[in-house]
């Protein structure tokens, strides 16, 4: 996959975690648009994770979470935006 396929997944990964948690970046970035750096290094750090395909599947068995897999490099910054 190609750098830009990384990033496209990265996105949808990332947010799929951020809607499991409770966190909305849409609204974040709207209200604080200076978040956006931290929002494009998140993205980025997703994109860069070997755990993809483990965060694919742990999505589709969760719903709802109180919080990221341990593995999730974003774990700490969602955490910090939750709801």
């Amino acid at each position: 996959m190609g750098f830009i396929g990384k990033l496209d997944r990265a996105a949808v990964l990332y947010g799929g975690m951020a809607e499991r948690l409770g966190v909305d970046p849409a609204a974040d970035l709207a209200r604080m648009p200076e978040t956006a750096g931290a929002f494009r290094a998140a993205i980025l750090r997703c994109a860069a994770c070997a755990e993809a395909e483990a965060c694919a599947g742990w999505q589709v068995e969760n719903a709802q979470a109180g919080e990221a897999p341990r593995y999730c490099r974003n774990r700490g910054e969602l955490q910090s935006h939750r709801a």
